[in-house]
């Protein structure tokens, strides 16, 4: 196959140029934008099973004029003071403009927009700081659209322009903020649209100035970055198209592009680096142009096919993750990174045939000196060969103390690495300055932190009519223990709309309580029933026909601490479980057929779930994917698993150092509670994958040379060889990785850290110490171990006879 390619490249190379430019003419007639095939909405890509689906399904079911999944809270604060008429007359009207907003543009999914004079609700959304000084009232919209849903983002950007448009004609001293769950995926979406222009920037001036840095000929240079660029763009208009194939059941999401741009300018430039540095070498020796990029891409092609092919497999088995997300994002940037693949064999040689010596411009091409050892020649064509030359010498000499002392330095960051715990907090990933952070933390002066996005359960019961009296009660049962659990700040219900039971339920509940005279008995109905007909389409079901008819329930659950927080997924745990228990037989809503939750705490809730068991999955499915394309390329099962313990060691310890330097940098009113949980599910999938790429560019040099010189000169001989490229490759792949740390998203930052960390620990300890030291010793105690070379081998065999 190879060979093929050498000869196509070396003839016919115009007509791979022709091919590469017909199809990305294809791909932009035909294929979509991007914006318009993505999707972000978390809750479907859940299994259907999960509480959050089924409650999504109850609530458009029983509560079809009340599916609100997400909300807006507008807060309008003076810190001075109590709030004025004035004041409440500016929040009416901003009220009212939102309420027309809504009416104007349906496709928003405005459902209801609710303030301070909302009948029973209404005295509840004027709220006092705790020190007295300060009053606020909110305005909540509620929308149809999940937080990180488009209609939700469309819908918030619509409410800032209401606040934009009015927040001038504020009274003095009144301050207008806004957050909620739709204001926080709104603020996350806008970080992350930010830091993919910044990624994709900071990636390309970094790779320039490396190749620059490494080659220092600008045409040898713009070969990669022409190639990657290329097969990034044919990439992400492919994948775009690929969701629009009937049949194809692929979907495309947001992070993806990220992704697809940072791995590919890493991984395909590496390709690129690997293609150029044996062209270089094989100029050296005294081959001519033609030649030398046949012999490079039969070197190497193996080679790459084989790293690449680590990559796509560990990649590709994210396809059986539950998560949609993570299913789909990971075949994707496979996808890519085969066109990278294909792209760094055919278009960066024609490239190198056409430019031929020009592209080493202002330097001579390389070339062989009559009478010189062209071995030396190599060596000096190879960035920072004497060095590696000297490291591998080193290894040589040493490899049970050198393997000792790296094995020691890298296994406390290892043990940090495998305590550490993932973070699930939007909020807390999101820089102070975003308005939906501004507006949490003026929420928080004045009411529960849990007002920001309230969770929902949903219990649905056939056999019950819950507006009867005895419906009621049963409700009653359940909130009154739902209210005694740990952080939960109130319960709202049919039962209690306004946080409290009603009258005639609390009556209802201690029959043995006195009757009250006339009049009294009259008002206590009067306030239960103007309550009741506010309340009842909020909390119980609306649909006017079907079988959820009057028996579907909705209870909003407000905790102390933020809906993103840890204790927020806690408390949410146990008062399912107590709801659980509640429909069970023998429970006050014995009968009950289905419960679901929706609110922002149980959308994470249910991706911490459904993350943690795909993480476990893939540690499994990705080792053992990547191990046997190891053992099909340099079958040695023994040095394969040793090469696999190295890049988890490495994954470790990467973790566990990104761990330590982020706590110690983080600075704010909240804790530290840990690592954004895309970090060690992406890193170790990434790490594991690209990590081999050195390993096996490694291994494939030390099996060459190994048949020439011997196992351990072989090994010697491979270290220096390959020591500058590979170093080479992994600062560009490292500076790719840290240019997310551009992104104003705390898990990018985190993210693009513990990668280039990850590849710098890899290039620079785990591909020239740990596996050189290993490969050295496993040979030289092994049982039936051979040192000397083949060659030296037949030679003494031949002089024997």
């Amino acid at each position: 196959m190879f060979e093929s390619i050498a000869k196509l490249v070396n003839r016919r190379g115009w007509l791979i140029v022709a091919a590469w430019l017909a199809l990305a003419a294809l791909l932009a007639w035909r294929a979509p934008a991007w914006s318009a095939v993505s999707r972000d909405d978390d809750v479907r890509f859940f299994p259907a099973d999960y509480p959050s689906v089924r409650g999504q399904d109850l609530l458009e079911r029983g509560f079809p004029d009340n599916t609100a999944s997400s909300s807006v809270v507008v807060v309008v604060e003076r810190r001075a003071g109590p709030l004025t008429r004035a004041d409440f007359a500016y929040a009416d009207t901003l009220s009212s403009r939102l309420a027309r907003a809504g009416a104007e543009t349906p496709a928003l999914g405005i459902k209801k927009v609710i303030d301070h004079n909302q009948v029973g609700i209404g005295p509840r959304l004027v709220g006092t700081a705790a020190d007295g000084r300060g009053q606020a009232t909110l305005v909540l919209v509620t929308l149809q659209g999940t937080y990180v849903s488009k209609q939700a983002r469309d819908a918030v950007s619509r409410v800032v322009a209401v606040l934009d448009e009015i927040r001038p004609k504020a009274p003095t001293g009144v301050v207008v903020s806004m957050t909620g769950s739709a204001a926080v995926g709104h603020d996350t979406n806008d970080a992350s649209t930010s830091s993919v222009n910044t990624t994709t920037y900071a990636t390309i001036v970094l790779v320039v100035a490396i190749l620059l840095l490494v080659y220092r000929s600008p045409l040898l240079a713009l070969i990669p970055m022409a190639t990657i660029a290329l097969s990034v763009w044919t990439s992400l208009m492919g994948i775009a198209l690929l969701a629009t194939i009937p049949g194809a059941n692929f979907q495309v999401i947001n992070i993806t592009n990220v992704f697809v741009i940072v791995v590919l300018f890493g991984a395909g430039t590496d390709y690129c680096l690997f293609l150029i540095a044996r062209y270089r070498e094989e100029l050296a020796r005294g081959r001519t142009g033609e030649d030398a990029l046949a012999e490079a891409i039969r070197q190497v092609g193996g080679a790459l096919v084989a790293s690449a092919g680590t990559v796509i497999v560990g990649l590709g088995m994210l396809w059986f993750s539950t998560f949609a997300k993570i299913r789909y994002t990971g075949p994707a940037i496979a996808l890519s990174l085969a066109v990278a693949l294909v792209a760094s064999l055919t278009l960066a040689p024609t490239l190198l045939h056409w430019l031929r010596g020009a592209v080493f411009w202002p330097f001579k091409p390389p070339h062989h000196v009559a009478g010189a050892d062209p071995e030396v020649e190599a060596f000096e064509e190879t960035p920072l060969a004497g060095f590696w030359a000297g490291v591998a010498d080193h290894v040589v000499r040493r490899p049970g103390m050198i393997l000792a002392a790296s094995l020691l330095v890298l296994a406390p960051f290892a043990v940090v690495g495998a305590m550490t715990k993932s973070s699930y907090d939007l909020l807390g990933d999101l820089a102070d300055d975003r308005p939906s952070v501004v507006g949490a933390r003026a929420v928080q002066r004045y009411y529960a932190d849990g007002e920001l996005g309230p969770s929902v359960a949903l219990i649905e019961h056939p056999g019950l009519n819950l507006k009867t009296d005895a419906g009621i009660l049963a409700i009653e049962r359940l909130c009154a223990d739902l209210a005694a659990l740990p952080n939960v700040a109130e319960v709202r219900s049919a039962s209690r709309p306004l946080g409290k039971p009603l009258p005639t339920v609390r009556r209802g509940l201690n029959p043995s309580a006195p009757a009250l005279p006339p009049l009294g008995a009259v008002r206590e109905r009067a306030t239960d029933y103007l309550v009741r007909a506010v309340s009842d389409p909020l909390y119980l079901s609306t649909a006017v026909a079907g079988p959820s008819r009057n028996h579907v329930a909705r209870v909003e659950l407000i905790f102390k601490t933020s809906p993103f927080a840890a204790a927020s997924l806690d408390a949410l745990a146990k008062a399912y479980a107590l709801i659980e228990r509640s429909t069970a037989k023998g429970g006050s809503l014995d009968g009950a057929t289905q419960v679901g939750l929706t609110g922002t705490t149980s959308l994470i809730s249910d991706l911490k779930r459904v993350t943690t068991l795909d993480e476990r999955k893939m540690y499994v499915l990705v080792t053992l994917g990547v191990y046997a394309i190891l053992v099909a390329l340099i079958r040695r099962p023994g040095i394969c698993l040793y090469l696999i313990f190295t890049v988890i060691l490495g994954y470790l310890a990467s973790l566990g150092a990104t761990e330590l330097v982020f706590r110690s940098l983080h600075r704010g009113p909240e804790p530290w509670v840990g690592l954004d949980w895309k970090v060690g599910f992406f890193l170790f999938v990434i790490l594991v994958a690209i990590g081999e790429d050195y390993n096996i560019f490694l291994m494939a040099r030390v099996i060459e040379e190994e048949r020439k010189h011997g196992p351990i000169e072989g090994t010697r001989r491979a270290v220096a060889h390959t020591g500058g490229i590979i170093s080479s490759c992994g600062l560009i792949m490292a500076g790719t990785f840290g240019s997310m740390l551009t992104g104003s998203l705390s898990t990018l930052k985190e993210l693009g850290f513990a990668l280039g960390l990850g590849v710098l620990l890899d290039t620079f300890i785990v591909r020239p110490v740990l596996v050189p030291a290993f490969v050295i010793l496993w040979h030289r105690y092994r049982p039936g171990r051979r040192l000397e070379s083949p060659v030296a081998s037949d030679a003494a065999a031949s002089a024997a006879s």
